[in-house]
């Protein structure tokens, strides 16, 4: 089936919105031996190749994949590059995750999660209510954030909790009226008391798992969650599900070195 030129592959029943927001500032370039970007580059090539291989998956999920930096760009699978929103064809930035080639990140410039959460929000309720005119089943979106640092404004300041709230108090009201769940990782050095500020009850620590895994998380989140749960209990399986394997990664490290 195509929308909008989208291909989506048989089987064709509902469709899951998914919007990945990934942190490409200067802090994931380090460190310089073994950069954090390069492994959330090799983690996003191997996580859409297994997509690719599971039938079901292909015809259900459509990924937007947005950057924040000092700027806020969004992937437009047309032109196969990253570009400023107000650029892109808003119809076609969802595709169906298999088609997905996501391009290669660098890290540069500074952290503005607030734009890009911002960003998200918008092209998730415009995208919902664009396939619900269609008459096309359609789950509420995901969104989910990855972040090494703290939420900074123009300058390169980090923002205080007042600065977060208006931002804040969108995302709450979205995900009361069941229009998003909104989930933050916190990687490595990430802010996590003014990520908690952003999404109190969404903000998971996994300092020391790699992207791959956590995609995986996020994904069986999204993937058994069902239309009446709420965004808490769901945000509660997700924190459940990081603590565990946070264990589970800690366990196989002290095996690890006990063997070696």
């Amino acid at each position: 089936m195509s929308v909008h030129g989208i291909e989506f592959g048989t089987g064709y029943e509902e469709r899951q919105p998914v919007v990945l927001l990934l942190d490409t500032s200067a802090s994931m370039g380090r460190p310089a031996e073994h950069p954090r970007i390069d492994e959330l580059n090799d983690a996003l090539t191997r996580w859409f190749d297994g997509v690719r291989a599971q039938e079901r998956l292909r015809t259900r999920v459509e990924v937007c994949l947005i950057t924040f930096d000092s700027a806020v760009r969004v992937y437009d699978p047309g032109a196969g590059r990253l570009v400023p929103v107000g650029e892109a064809d808003a119809d076609r930035l969802f595709v169906p995750a298999d088609s997905m080639r996501p391009p290669t990140l660098r890290a540069d410039g500074l952290t503005r999660l607030t734009e890009a959460v911002e960003t998200a929000l918008e092209l998730a309720r415009a995208r919902y209510r664009t396939l619900q005119e269609q008459r096309v089943p359609v789950r509420r979106p995901f969104l989910w954030a990855l972040t090494d640092g703290a939420p900074s404004d123009a300058q390169g300041h980090p923002l205080d909790a007042k600065a977060l709230a208006d931002t804040a108090e969108q995302v709450r009201q979205g995900e009361e009226k069941g229009e998003w769940v909104f989930q933050v990782i916190g990687v490595r050095g990430a802010d996590l008391p003014m990520l908690r500020v952003l999404a109190p009850k969404a903000t998971s620590p996994l300092e020391n798992l790699d992207f791959g895994r956590i995609l995986d998380l996020l994904f069986q989140s999204t993937d058994d969650s069902s239309p009446d749960q709420t965004a808490d209990l769901i945000h509660q399986q997700v924190n459940d599900r990081a603590a565990r394997l946070a264990r589970m990664e800690r366990v196989e490290k002290r095996a690890e070195r006990g063997h070696g």
